[in-house]
Parts: structure tokens; C-alpha cells; sequence
């Protein structure tokens, strides 16, 4: 038999993009637990426990809660973070941001009006 016979190729799904999207976790949403994941994930609802995005942006859209121990390529915070951010690439934390924790990153952004408590180490 041929390698062909034993492992034809697969069709692709029109149900299962080739690329990755975005994890939306619903404004109505509570979860308690962890994430693992190599794509985007945004938070509208609320969030406790630990997330790793090693290739993902973490999004915690205005008006949701995250309270986390969180490593990430990236962070976009508008709304409520409490706990340790470790992104790789970048942080950016808008006005309508509240950040309790530390942030360690080589790039962070801080908009005006943004309430942060903690520390930052930027590293490259």
C-alpha cells in the first residue's frame, strides 16, 4: 500500500477555518478555571483563575472583570484586570481601564485616565 492510500489528504472543512479566529468569552458569561489557547481570546463577561496565550492577544472589553494570572503575546485592556500580566510583545491599557498588578513587558502603553496600581518591568 502507498503512503497515499494509508493518509489520503483531508478536504478542508468549510466549518473550520484555516486560520484561527477570536475566542469571545459573552458578557454574561462567569468562568473560573484556565485558558490555554494559540489564538486571540476576548473577555466581555468575567474571568478568574489563569490565562496563557503564548501567540494571542488577551481583550478584556470595557465593563468585564479578569482576575488572573496572565501570560500573553499581547494584552488590550478597557476594562478591570487584577493580577500578574506577563505579554511578550505589548501592553496596552486605554482610559477605560482599572489595572491592579504588576505588568511585565518590553512595550506598554498607559492612556490618560487609565487608574493603574502595581509595578512595570520592561524587559526586552
Amino acid at each position: 500500500m502507498s503512503k497515499e492510500t494509508l493518509n489520503p489528504p483531508q478536504p478542508k472543512s468549510p466549518e473550520r477555518p484555516q486560520f484561527p479566529g477570536v475566542t469571545r468569552l459573552g458578557s454574561t458569561i462567569v468562568l473560573v478555571g484556565e485558558i490555554e489557547a494559540h489564538e486571540d481570546v476576548l473577555v466581555e463577561g468575567r474571568f478568574q483563575g489563569k490565562i496563557t496565550l503564548p501567540s494571542g492577544t488577551l481583550t478584556v472589553a470595557k465593563g468585564a472583570r479578569v482576575e488572573a494570572e496572565v501570560r500573553v503575546r499581547a494584552l488590550v485592556l478597557h476594562g478591570e484586570l487584577k493580577g500578574t500580566v506577563r505579554a511578550a510583545e505589548k501592553a496596552v491599557i486605554s482610559e477605560t481601564a482599572e489595572m491592579d498588578g504588576d505588568v511585565i513587558t518590553p512595550k506598554i502603553t498607559i492612556a490618560n485616565g487609565a487608574r493603574f496600581a502595581g509595578g512595570i518591568r520592561m524587559k526586552e
